[in-house]
């Protein structure tokens, strides 16, 4: 079954209308949207079956993650990213977006949970491996990535997989933080 991608344009453009001044601080705003939103996206996700379509449907679920997750602590914010994850496997800046949505959260102990911290470290992983040539390396700033990941692993307590991270960085390019970062993970690990 194919998707009318201009349609699916037109009713996700009309949801974020609706809930575009959406605080999320009335008593029922988070559950109307998350609930709102599971039913715009059973009418489009089975039916996503070429690139384009699944790239549009993805790229929804994107939007829908990010704003819970940047305006409510409900859990679902997540689940959106996964779904754009599912239906785009293969796409660095779908896993850019949802580390950069992630990245203050797995490092303040208050909101991080082992899944959003797993999450994190997936995004990375898969954000190096995707650059598997030098152009990429340097395009996508590689070092920064290692840093980035070694922080995660930092917020995970796995100081020897933050060290090994930043070390990798280091090799690539000198940067103090990734240094004090290093200093910070041996200082744990004795």
């Amino acid at each position: 079954m194919s998707i009318n991608i201009e349609k699916m344009r037109d009713d996700f453009s009309a949801f974020f209308k609706k809930y575009e001044n959406c605080d999320f601080e009335g008593a029922t705003d988070e559950a109307d949207y998350v609930k709102d939103a599971e039913e715009l996206l059973s009418q489009y996700e089975s039916g996503a079956e070429s690139d384009e379509e699944k790239r549009e449907l993805s790229e929804q679920c994107v939007h829908l993650g990010y704003k819970i997750m940047m305006y409510t602590d409900n859990p679902s914010g997540p689940v959106y990213y996964r779904k754009a994850i599912d239906l785009q496997p293969d796409s660095y800046d779908i896993r850019w977006g949802y580390y950069t949505t992630l990245e203050e959260i797995v490092e303040n102990e208050e909101y991080s949970t082992p899944e959003l911290i797993r999450d994190a470290i997936e995004c990375l992983t898969f954000c190096i491996d995707y650059c598997d040539t030098p152009e990429l390396r340097e395009e996508k700033h590689i070092q920064n990535r290692y840093f980035e990941l070694a922080r995660v692993y930092m917020a995970a307590k796995d100081y020897a997989k933050a060290k090994e991270c930043a070390e990798k960085s280091l090799d690539i390019e000198w940067d103090e933080d990734v240094q004090e970062l290093i200093d910070a993970a041996e200082s744990m690990l004795s």
